[in-house]
């Protein structure tokens, strides 16, 4: 079965809840295409020409019908939207990012963008070159190492924690998650588990309340998705993960916070193996030198 093909919409204008976690008006979502929209939908990662064109990128970035709310900062708003489309590979390394052209689109001043962009720029996912633009960032194998490092560390960390005084709600939404989870890769939707592969572990760090090892964490699995968005497509991974994490939360609903350490570690400790040689294998894509030579 090939992979199906997805693209970025706007959510409802009302809060909805998915997996324990809130999602409000102005975020994104993903819905599956039709196979005919599929090979048209410039948002297609596939797809390799007019990589920087202008209205390219911008239907890279804003879903069909995004309108900002007025009632919420812009710049964070503009912030997720670049950041989503960093994250999961829709803007490829060395892509340019049209500032001028983005705000006019929302109808906003240069301002937002510039202070959202800025901010990803600390975060290593942008890049501001000064009299040449502004692009993505490329994924160094350096970068990539360290932030699997960091993230092993916080997360094995702050599960001895969350094994200790997880509560009963919140062994419940990851049961939730790990059955929407388990559904994606039955219908082999590999968008899909990302998103509740990512929500399991954002649920067992938020259960041991440490709000900035949270958020700590979240940064640094930036690099980490970006390789997994293009590489995740082989359905016994999946499984794996899915076997990795029940292993995960049976430790979690006994409160052993030696179990839950011992299998953390040795599911993140396979990913990142198994991550290392797929990022290996697309070196020239992730550092931003595909097709230069």
């Amino acid at each position: 079965m090939s992979a199906p093909c997805w693209a970025a919409v706007a959510q409802p204008s009302e809060p909805t809840i998915l997996a324990g976690l809130t999602r409000r008006a102005g975020d994104l979502t993903w819905a599956p295409l039709g196979p005919r929209l599929c090979e048209a939908h410039p948002n297609r990662s596939s797809m390799k020409s007019d990589r920087n064109d202008p209205s390219q990128f911008v239907a890279r970035v804003l879903p069909s019908g995004y309108v900002l709310d007025r009632s919420r900062p812009l710049s964070s708003q503009i912030y997720r939207l670049v950041r989503e489309a960093v994250v999961t590979m829709q803007l490829h390394p060395m892509d340019v990012i049209f500032e001028r052209v983005l705000a006019e689109m929302l109808g906003i001043s240069r301002t937002p963008v510039r202070e959202a962009l800025l901010q990803l720029a600390r975060e290593e996912l942008v890049l501001i070159a000064a009299q040449s633009g502004t692009f993505v960032a490329p994924v160094r194998r350096d970068q990539f190492i360290e932030s699997a490092l960091i993230r092993r560390v916080l997360e094995t960390a702050s599960i001895r924690r969350a094994a200790e005084i997880i509560e009963y709600k919140e062994i419940e939404q990851l049961r939730t998650i790990h059955d929407a989870h388990r559904r994606a890769v039955a219908r082999d939707d590999a968008i899909a588990a990302i998103f509740h592969d990512n929500a399991f572990h954002a649920t067992v760090t938020g259960a041991a309340r440490l709000p900035k090892v949270s958020q700590l964490v979240e940064m640094a699995r930036a690099p980490i998705d970006r390789v997994r968005h293009i590489t995740v497509r082989d359905p016994s991974v999946g499984q794996m993960t899915l076997s990795q994490h029940q292993a995960v939360l049976d430790a979690l609903v006994s409160h052993d916070a030696d179990a839950a350490e011992r299998a953390l570690q040795a599911h993140l400790d396979e990913a990142f193996e198994r991550q290392q040689k797929e990022f290996d294998a697309r070196i020239e894509l992730f550092e931003g030198t595909e097709g230069s030579s």
